[in-house]
């Protein structure tokens, strides 16, 4: 990911954009997730359950929403340099888990919109506005594709948990900036 702009003075934290857009994503995430098991609360074709995907894709769709400003704001920076307490390893393996974070930011939702088009679903974005699906209903495909989904969304999940408890314990065990840096109110 892009480094501090050249010429600019370092800053410690990352921008309030960055970090309202990373705590948004956290939301996001977590939302997406937990709502769909509220599924089997809820009989087919009621409005209930229907309620539920509408949240998952419209929450899945601005969770898409968050990572592509996120890439921008990043890409373009500025951003903090890393953490003096990070040791080169750890600096590698932490660039690791961030790149696979954003990949599975955005293939996860990806595939979820394909599978909603899949069974010939539209995709609704909090009802402001619709996709239809652009190919062909195929069910056979679209439980391959689901499996895919489930499997992308609980690896994010379980990397998120991760990173998640590794910025922890760099905060509770090591007492260094690395959490410090992302918290909002900095």
């Amino acid at each position: 990911m892009s480094q501090a702009v050249p010429g600019a003075a370092p800053t410690h934290t990352y921008s309030l954009p960055l970090r309202v857009l990373h705590w948004s994503t956290v939301i996001a995430i977590i939302v997406v997730y937990g709502v769909s098991y509220l599924e089997g609360f809820f009989e087919r074709g009621t409005a209930g359950r229907t309620l539920i995907w509408w949240t998952h894709i419209s929450v899945g769709l601005a969770l898409l929403g968050f990572v592509a400003a996120r890439l921008v704001l990043r890409v373009g920076g500025p951003v903090p340099p890393p953490s003096a307490a990070l040791s080169r390893p750890v600096h590698l393996a932490a660039t690791l888990v961030h790149v696979l974070l954003y990949v599975l930011l955005v293939a996860t939702p990806a595939v979820g919109i394909y599978l909603a088009f899949l069974r010939g679903n539209e995709v609704s974005f909090f009802s402001l506005f619709t996709i239809p699906s652009p190919i062909a209903v195929d069910r056979d495909l679209a439980g391959q594709v689901k499996e895919l989904h489930e499997l992308l969304a609980n690896a994010l999940v379980i990397l998120a948990l991760l990173h998640a408890a590794a910025a922890v314990a760099h905060h509770v065990v090591l007492k260094d900036d690395v959490l410090r840096r992302m918290l909002p109110g900095r």
